[in-house]
């Protein structure tokens, strides 16, 4: 069955709320609250790694206990109207601190604690039904890729159009503050508006994707602790899905690290202002909209692997170039328009391969479980994307861990009122570049060894068929 694109956009409407967290939790918490708020980078990223790890193991729980679900709203409706509170309002009670209420390291800590943890934990609730149920819409080799191609466009343009408002409305360079981002006042009214977008995103898919509940006369839920625990260890024993978890496990630590640094890079090593950075946000929705056009016509003739090894060798090794050539007086000058044009094309090349790589991942993962459910005789939709969110919040928090424990490793400064020196600058540059395309290396080599090609995928559901 063809999905119509009314459908697809509904559905992929839920992703703007990931979006928009992903942005904020990326780029922007761990710079406000050491930067801004004066919370040190070690226990920042600690809070964020804490959250991380909880919410992380959450997901496979989630994912059954969806999966299992028997409610006049079907498995997964019901969990995007449980998700929107502690979601909506603890996003913006993290937004809400100030630095003038001269709190201890201690408190700051609990308090970034608390509130990414409950922000986190109602993604969970969420997000991974709603991934589940783009898995559930079509089995089609092709048309999955392009639900999920148009679920990565909305997370993408959800989480730009977030950072455009930033750089362009709440965080614009003052005379006092130079970069915005400094400035303490305009915080929380950025975390007012992301709270309010992914609020509207998620009331907006759960109404335009009724059609698609799995609706039974049981209103009971069916799940128990040891059921969870041995539908994950059958999905664990599936060779794709290892090949999956691990492959992905390095490219989320690889691009968390990197992600995470990012704002540190903009504003320290390239000495952009806001204006700039902003003007960027329209290469990253220019890029990720390339992918939305580019992947679901590609995976008509080529294979889901070759487009992902593709997608990872390019995402890896394109941004270290602009380092090293600047490093060697080969780009304009620091700050300059010059330099942003010449950082342009780069830029447009590596978020292509790296939006890409997310959509045919998403893609992947609806076809192994395919496969699971033939080896197991379950079906484990939710458990599966339950899983690509565990891999990805591990390892991200880890990439975020280890970039805020390389920010206290080359003695980066805290808080506003100290400039980091050209060595602490230097060596932002190598994490940041040439260390994390090295990373890469390793889920290239792991994702060589993918088997699901078109012909098995049609097997698969062929031998489901007549089961």
């Amino acid at each position: 069955m063809t999905i119509q694109a009314k459908e697809k956009f509904f559905y992929a409407s839920g992703a703007v709320a990931n979006g928009v967290k992903a942005d904020a939790f990326t780029f922007f918490l761990l710079f406000f609250y050491s930067n801004v708020i004066g919370l040190t980078p070690g226990l920042a990223s600690l809070a964020i790694f804490i959250a991380l790890m909880v919410d992380a193991f959450t997901d496979p729980i989630m994912g059954v206990i969806s999966d299992r679900t028997n409610h006049r709203l079907g498995r997964r409706h019901p969990y995007f109207l449980l998700g929107i509170i502690p979601m909506g309002l603890s996003y913006f009670m993290l937004f809400s601190i100030q630095s003038s209420w001269d709190l201890s390291q201690q408190y700051l800590f609990l308090w970034m604690l608390t509130f990414t943890l409950l922000t986190r934990l109602g993604m969970t609730i969420f997000d991974v039904p709603h991934r589940s149920l783009g898995s559930e819409m079509s089995r089609s080799y092709t048309e999955r890729t392009s639900i999920f191609a148009a679920r990565e466009m909305f997370g993408w343009a959800g989480g730009l159009f977030n950072a455009f408002l930033a750089y362009t409305v709440f965080f614009k360079d003052t005379p006092e503050y130079i970069p915005g981002t400094q400035n303490p006042e305009p915080w929380i009214y950025y975390g007012i508006t992301g709270a309010t977008l992914m609020t509207i995103s998620v009331l907006v898919t759960y109404f335009g994707t009724l059609k698609y509940r799995n609706t039974s006369s049981n209103n009971e839920i069916s799940f128990d602790l040891k059921l969870i625990f041995s539908q994950i260890f059958i999905a664990l024993k599936n060779k794709s899905f290892q090949i999956f978890f691990f492959g992905y496990l390095f490219i989320a630590v690889s691009w968390g690290l990197n992600s995470s640094l990012q704002i540190y890079m903009n504003t320290y090593f390239w000495e952009f202002k806001s204006i700039m950075i902003a003007s960027f946000l329209g290469i990253y929705a220019l890029s990720t909209f390339s992918a939305f056009l580019l992947i679901p016509r590609l995976v008509l003739f080529l294979e889901k692997r070759s487009i992902l090894l593709f997608a990872i060798a390019f995402a890896a090794l394109i941004p270290p170039i602009p380092i090293l050539l600047y490093l060697n007086d080969i780009l304009p000058d620091s700050g300059s328009w010059n330099l942003f044009f010449a950082l342009a094309p780069f830029i447009y090349l590596a978020n292509t391969c790296l939006s890409s790589s997310a959509i045919i991942r998403e893609s992947m993962l609806g076809d192994i479980s395919d496969e699971v459910e033939l080896e197991s005789k379950i079906g484990q939709q939710g458990l599966m994307y339950a899983s690509s969110s565990l891999i990805g919040k591990l390892n991200t928090g880890l990439g975020i861990l280890v970039a805020g424990l390389a920010l206290e490793f080359i003695g980066f400064p805290q808080g506003s009122e100290v400039l980091p020196n050209a060595d602490q600058i230097f060596n932002l540059a190598m994490v940041q570049g040439p260390f994390v395309a090295v990373m890469m290396i390793i889920p290239f080599g792991i994702f060589s060894f993918y088997k699901i090609d078109r012909q098995r995928h049609r097997n698969i559901l062929s031998q489901l068929e007549v089961r």
